[in-house]
This record gives structure tokens, C-alpha cells and sequence, in this order.
């Protein structure tokens, strides 16, 4: 693993008067500066460097953040915000040190579900397990778009960086989902966005509901990694949680076919979710330790969830479906639709885990390392994104993990090549940044937009992009956070 590096705090105050300032904001016992309390925040499962925190604290509620906003914002002491170190790009590692900020430990409220209006309205710290238990116990009637992650993930993290979700062909992507935000500005203001911006004091619970028609302030807090503002409450959509549901599973034979099965099922209009994995992915699942593809075997198995109010509704969109599927059998793919609770039961009940979801999906992160290139792509490049990436992996000598998604029917997708490795290994970090960084490369050539970056990915992206939006990204963040605070060195700043 990297050693850690440790940096000093400001030029403005000693860290000895930063410790007592924030013992005075957040009591003794939600500060620490000890290494072994700091240095489970200085790393993820990444290969990116490692850097120490000065400090973490542990806030319960507004007004100490507040505090803490100003005084930082006087003293240029950096900001960064942590909720439970989930990410996969290294976003909350600190660039330049200072204080962590954990909202997992005690603000981790569920403050309101509202019942008509399909909303929760959360602190930073809520995790899909939280919010599941719940609707399960107290609303059955709607559910959450809970994406492929543990339970103990952030839900307001995945939110706010526009994360998945297992209704991602119907609703797209989760930063879709937010009706508002509270959030923290550098000069220590309380900003509501969203239709909850009446009121000079706290919002109505029950008025979080809209993220329109008022001028839309939501892009200057959503996808920025901290960047702008510390975000303390959303509201994000609930949805209808229909009786009656159904998956298909497809096996596709052929590299690239997988491409225009989903694409074309997506365009139905009539599916939840549609997920599609390599079958290495598949055998990693099933829990065979190093997963390799046979010839002969499928080269993909895509899941294709439908649901709907009544048994009859579902058999309107199942034959849909098939309708299509028979549609692509003629056309000359190579598919099986098998029934997924069957495949289940024969191979590896684990299968179950990409289907009850949030889950722990045990083989991805039975490895110490985990790095990915998550992507928003083009779709009609699709074919050729999986054949290049599989030519590199097989160059790698890794195992070709592809997992793709069709969002909001089939205006985008998602292209996510993962690779698991060993940190511990000596030069394995090196070996699988190199990889990457080739898949990364030609990603970026075909159109791909990297999600959840880590620094060196958005250096390269700054390279490629259109100089009137870079000057326009630099005005805002100086303009939001003008003495640097606010998770500095994200997309090299």
C-alpha cells in the first residue's frame, strides 16, 4: 500500500489552536488527531495515493457545521466530506489534508417520508439499509432505486454524485432524483434548493417536494465531489412499489451482440433496470476464483426486471418483451432467456445478490483492491467499447469484467470496466494503474464520460475538453468557495 503523507494544516493558525477550536465546536469527544483514528480515512479501495487527514470530527447537527465552515473559511483549512468510503475513485481521500468531516455517525436521520408526495428527506449519513428497513416495515407501498452496493453505503452520496439504480431504464440516473438539497456555503449561509426555498428559517418537511421551476441551483452542488458546499439534507424520490415483478435473464452468445439486446430491449419502454455483465463477471459471482471464459460459453448475461400493479400488467410487458427477444432471435443473436430464480438455485444463490438489492456482492470485494473505469457512454459505441477493453484486458492478463447499463430507456448508458486486485502485492497497485489507465485512454476517445473521478482521471479530462466550460468550472468553484475549503484538489483544483 502507499505510505500516507502528512501535510500541515494552514499558514494562518497553529494546529494546536485548530484542535481546541474544534473541541470548543464539536466537544472532546467527537474530535481526534490520532493516527489510528485518522488513517482508515486516508485510503479507499483504490490504487490512489493515500493522504492523512490533520483531523476527523464527528458533527450532530447544523449549527456546529456552520461553525466550522467559518472558521475553516477564515483559516483556508481544507473540508472534506465523508460518509461511509464507498466510493470507487478515491473522492474522499484529502488532496491537501485538514479535516474530515463523518456524517455516519450521528447524522444519519430518516427526518420525513412523505406518503403522497413519494419523497425522503435525509441527513448525509443514511445508508441503503437504513432507508430499505424503513419503507420495508413502515411503507410498502413504495420503494427506493437502490444501485448494485452494500447496505451499509450513503444513500445521500450516491445521490448527489449520480450514482445507479435498479430503475435506471426507467428514471435514469439518481442525481434525476433529488427534489432538494440544504446545503453549507463558504461564508457559512444555509441555502435550501428545491421547492423547500420558502421560509427564512428551517423548511416545512412537507415541502421538498419539486426540484422546479425556479431558477435550477441544483448542477452547483450535484456531481461536483464536495466541491462547492457541504451538503446536509436531501430529498430524494421514492416510487410506487408494484405487486408484481418479474426478471428476465439473458444469455448472449457473440462479443459484441450483447450491444443491440439491450439497446432494443431498452427502447420497449417497459423494463425497470437493465444490467448486462461479462460472463467473467458472472463466474466471479458464482465464487470461481480466478474467472475465465470457455469457448462455447455466453460472452454476456444481461437481467432485464420489469414490474407492474397487477399480474395483468405484468403479462402485457412480459410479452412484450419476449415479442422482442424473438424480434432479435430472427435477426440472427444468439440468446437463451432463462428464468433467473432457477438460475439461481442451480449455480450460486449469490446470483441473488444483483437481484435483492442493496447487497453485499462478497466476490467483488473479497480482494483488497477495487478501482474501476465507471463511465456514461454513448450507446452506439457500445460494440466497439467491448471489444477494445476486452482485447486490453486479455493484454493485462486480467479477467475481462465489463458491466454495462441502459438508462432512461435508452438515451445513455453505462460502461464500467472493474478490475479486483491485491494492494498488498508488491508493484500490483502500478500494474492495474497501467491497465486502467489504457482503458481510461480509450474510453475518453470514444465519447465516454468518467463518473466518480479520481484526480489523475479528470487531468486527463481537462486535456479534451471545450476551454469556454473549463473557465466556466473555474468562475463557479472560485466563485463557491474562493479560499479553497471545500475538498480541494478534486478535478485539479
Amino acid at each position: 500500500m502507499t505510505e500516507t503523507e502528512e501535510k500541515r494544516i494552514s499558514d494562518k493558525i497553529s494546529k494546536e489552536n485548530v484542535s481546541n477550536e474544534l473541541i470548543k465546536i464539536f466537544g472532546g469527544e467527537n474530535v481526534s488527531q490520532r493516527v489510528v483514528d485518522l488513517y482508515p480515512y486516508s485510503y479507499d479501495m483504490t490504487e490512489c495515493e493515500a493522504k492523512m487527514p490533520d483531523f476527523v470530527v464527528l458533527p450532530e447537527n447544523n449549527q456546529q457545521l456552520v461553525e466550522l465552515v467559518k472558521f475553516c473559511n477564515s483559516n483556508s483549512i481544507p473540508i472534506v466530506p465523508y460518509i461511509t468510503g464507498n466510493n470507487v475513485g478515491g473522492l474522499t481521500i484529502p488532496q491537501q489534508g485538514g479535516i474530515i468531516v463523518d456524517f455516519s455517525k450521528k447524522m444519519n436521520r430518516i427526518l420525513h417520508i412523505n406518503e403522497d408526495m413519494m419523497y425522503a428527506l435525509l441527513e448525509p449519513g443514511v445508508t441503503f439499509g437504513q432507508l430499505k428497513k424503513r419503507l420495508d416495515d413502515n411503507y410498502p407501498n413504495l420503494r427506493y432505486s437502490y444501485p448494485y452496493a452494500p447496505p451499509y453505503a450513503g444513500v445521500v452520496g450516491n445521490a448527489i454524485l449520480s450514482g445507479m439504480n435498479n430503475l435506471s431504464c426507467k428514471i435514469g440516473s439518481m442525481g434525476d432524483s433529488i427534489n432538494g438539497l440544504e446545503v453549507i456555503t463558504a461564508n457559512g449561509e444555509i441555502a435550501r434548493i428545491g421547492s423547500c426555498f420558502y421560509g427564512k428559517e428551517e423548511a416545512d418537511v412537507d415541502s421538498w417536494w419539486c426540484r422546479y421551476p425556479m431558477p435550477d441551483l441544483m448542477g452547483l452542488f450535484v456531481n461536483w465531489q464536495g466541491m462547492t458546499g457541504l451538503v446536509t439534507k436531501c430529498a430524494v424520490q421514492l416510487w410506487p412499489n408494484p405487486a408484481y415483478k418479474k426478471t428476465f435473464l439473458a444469455l448472449v452468445f457473440g462479443l459484441k451482440d450483447v450491444a443491440s439486446v439491450i439497446r432494443e430491449v431498452g427502447k420497449t419502454d417497459v423494463i425497470d433496470d437493465i444490467s448486462a455483465v461479462s460472463t467473467e463477471v458472472v463466474k466471479m459471482t458464482v465464487e470461481i476464483p480466478e474467472p475465465k471464459k470457455v469457448p462455447g460459453e455466453p460472452d454476456f448475461a444481461a437481467l432485464f426486471p420489469i414490474s407492474g400493479k397487477t399480474k395483468k400488467l405484468l403479462d402485457a410487458k412480459s410479452e412484450i418483451v419476449e415479442a422482442k427477444f424473438e424480434e432479435l432471435k430472427k435477426k440472427g443473436k444468439n440468446i437463451i432467456i432463462a428464468d433467473v430464480d432457477e438460475f439461481a438455485k442451480i449455480f450460486n444463490l449469490r446470483v441473488r445478490c444483483h437481484l435483492d438489492l442493496p447487497a453485499v456482492l462478497l466476490s467483488l470485494v473479497e480482494y483488497s483492491g477495487l478501482t474501476w473505469f465507471g463511465s456514461y457512454a454513448p450507446i452506439h459505441k457500445l460494440e466497439e467499447l467491448i471489444e477494445q477493453v476486452n482485447i486490453i484486458f486479455q493484454k493485462h492478463k486480467v479477467p475481462a469484467f465489463i458491466y454495462m447499463k441502459i438508462m432512461k430507456s435508452g438515451h445513455y448508458g453505462i460502461f464500467r470496466p472493474i478490475i479486483r486486485f491485491n494492494k498488498y502485492k508488491d508493484g500490483e497497485e502500478e500494474r492495474i494503474h497501467h491497465l486502467l489507465e489504457e482503458i481510461t485512454d480509450f474510453c475518453i476517445s470514444k465519447g465516454c464520460i468518467p463518473y466518480k473521478t479520481p484526480t489523475w482521471m479528470t487531468a486527463k479530462l481537462r486535456k479534451k475538453i471545450n476551454p469556454g466550460w473549463l473557465n466556466l468550472f473555474e468562475k463557479i468553484k472560485q466563485c463557491m468557495d474562493p479560499n479553497h475549503i471545500f475538498n480541494p484538489g478534486r478535478w485539479n483544483t
